[in-house]
């Protein structure tokens, strides 16, 4: 078929009319969002994080199209007052500094979520007793003593105490004694030295049970040959707790928003240097996925304000 030239003319004009609208929608929110700022925890290392983060700023600059920009902080209370006053755009967060920035002004949303290599989006905080105890539950445990970690362990403590509080148990007065210690691992030396009945730990509960699972301070101390875990029983366990999610102000344009959760969660296949150089912990590596918000519903409850008294 023979066609035109004025026919020709006017079909090429609209195709130029569709590749111009095109690229003005694609312009629109990068003249918007000049520059992509990410808050990160860095403490006093703020060079050295800056510098372990480079493979992954490149590879948010290569798929944004914008430049990125790394932010140290020094506290997660200054990462979040960061994101809320807009000075930075994106924040890696742990599980409970983000219900603490979702609580406090409501402009963050997480848009990825870790996964642990084996597929594992978070962690669970147990109680273990001894084994040939006796104490194979929370019931059991009415009058023992327990081993806890410091007010503001997550799993070592706030966790189980929000559970505790849920089945009306105040610890002083249901356990004989409440010792605080310094971290997982020695509320499972005591209760192996007979110092407690039971002890707080904490796992992925995932993979091969004989071997602690896969990750936690189980897995740690079995691997390091300093637990037989037949030696233990676990006699609770929480909900789980997530791992601290990527997350960014619910005022950037949601192309930006789709594209960076899309880039993230194909980042395990795409780009693992870029992956290893943003989840370096030993249990990561999974890539991850886009969370749905119910995930953070544990932590959340943390954070919340005790309901006022009428």
């Amino acid at each position: 078929m023979r066609i035109s030239p004025k026919a020709a003319i006017a079909g090429c004009l609209m195709l130029c009319s569709a590749i111009a609208a095109a690229g003005t929608a694609f312009a629109d929110w990068r003249d918007d969002v000049q520059v992509l700022r990410v808050g990160v925890l860095a403490g006093e290392e703020s060079a050295y994080r800056v510098t372990t983060l480079e493979p992954f700023r490149i590879f948010l600059q290569d798929r944004t199209g914008i430049p990125v920009e790394i932010v140290p902080a020094a506290s997660y209370e200054d990462l979040i007052e960061a994101q809320a006053s807009g000075r930075v755009d994106y924040a890696i967060y742990s599980a409970t500094s983000y219900a603490t920035a979702v609580a406090e002004c409501q402009c963050v949303t997480a848009i990825a979520a870790p996964i642990a290599a084996d597929g594992a989006l978070g962690f669970h905080s147990i109680l273990l007793s001894a084994s040939g105890s006796g104490i194979a539950s929370l019931a059991d445990a009415r009058g023992k003593r327990i081993a806890l970690t410091g007010a503001g362990s997550v799993a070592g403590r706030l966790i189980p105490e929000q559970a505790f509080a849920k089945e009306g148990i105040v610890p002083d007065d249901y356990f004989a004694e409440v010792k605080t210690v310094p971290d997982p691992e020695a509320a499972i030396s005591a209760l192996l030295a007979g110092e407690v009945e039971v002890a707080v730990a904490w796992s992925g509960l995932t993979g091969d049970a004989t071997a602690g699972y896969d990750f936690g301070v189980l897995a740690q101390m079995v691997g390091d040959g300093a637990l037989s875990i037949h030696r233990v029983r676990i006699i609770w366990q929480s909900r789980l707790i997530p791992f601290g999610p990527h997350a960014v102000r619910t005022d950037l344009p949601d192309e930006l928003r789709s594209l960076l959760a899309h880039s993230l969660a194909a980042m395990a296949r795409s780009d693992p240097a870029a992956l290893d150089a943003v989840d370096r912990q030993g249990f990561g590596g999974g890539g991850f996925a886009t969370p749905d918000p119910s995930l953070y519903t544990v932590v959340m409850e943390l954070v919340e304000p005790e309901p006022v008294s009428q």
